[in-house]
């Protein structure tokens, strides 16, 4: 038999559950990525995407599937929209960051906790989020963003995701994405503020030259996570070629408003 055909003989009320992925892997000795790749390919959607079916067809999970996200920055935004493309999907992430885990990133920054003071934020998400989704394949940096070495990063990506702290570094990826042409979601957050823009330069939003202002008004968890979701769904909607944001937005959680920039 087949592995599409046992695939197709061992569905649950048509989903593809994890029993039988697992089953499968060992009767015809391949890994969990192949048989997700398989399923989705013949329009056999994983029981692990049941709820994104009404927004999303499993057409458009397997270019998920398929789609590639850099990732800059493995902590509070960097780490929260990480999570949620892989839940979502997302079959391949590139996560950069060279910084380690401290203890005052426990109250925003996702898979931050006492065991993982000290520990690279990078290895640590990949460890996470590959046991969250075995089909998800992370390949982790271990090392700060260098605008010249790393460019290439840039090219093999869909879609890129600044999750950066540094306003100067921002800017620059910005550009670097607008030349080439790679789609680039942006996002940042200060008290109960954040601000998102989606494949634009942004200088006219960094005005001033050093740190940003998170640095004056602190980063709640609440605003990292808020952020991070319109990140998410920006990242979303560009790989699935749907309309995103066309000017700039700062979003209030004080007033609850989304403000254009």
């Amino acid at each position: 038999m087949e592995l599409l055909d046992f695939l197709k003989n061992h569905l649950n009320e048509g989903f593809l559950p994890l029993t039988t992925t697992f089953e499968a892997m060992k009767t015809f000795t391949c890994n969990f990525k192949d048989v997700e790749e398989m399923a989705l390919k013949h329009n056999i959607l994983p029981l692990r995407y049941k709820r994104n079916q009404k927004t999303i067809s499993t057409h458009e999970q397997y270019t998920l599937f398929q789609s590639t996200v850099l990732v800059i920055g493995c902590g509070g935004l960097g780490g929260f929209v990480s999570e949620m493309l892989t839940r979502i999907g997302v079959g391949n992430l590139i996560l950069c960051d060279g910084d380690v885990f401290e203890e005052h990133n426990l109250n925003r920054q996702n898979f931050s906790s006492p065991k993982t003071l000290g520990r690279l934020k990078a290895e640590v998400l990949k460890e996470n989020l590959e046991a969250i989704n075995p089909a998800l394949h992370v390949r982790s940096i271990t090392t700060f963003f260098d605008p010249i070495a790393d460019a290439k990063l840039i090219q093999e990506a869909d879609v890129v995701v600044d999750a950066l702290d540094n306003p100067d570094l921002k800017c620059l990826l910005a550009k670097l994405c607008y030349e080439r042409a790679k789609p680039f979601v942006h996002g940042a957050i200060a008290g109960y503020y954040s601000q998102f823009s989606t494949s634009a330069l942004l200088e006219p939003l960094y005005t001033q030259k050093g740190d940003g202002v998170e640095k004056k008004v602190g980063n709640p968890a609440f605003t990292v996570c808020f952020a991070a979701s319109i990140q998410s769904a920006e990242v979303v909607k560009l790989l699935l070629g749907k309309p995103h944001l066309q000017t700039p937005l700062m979003g209030d959680l004080w007033e609850y408003e989304l403000i254009s920039l």
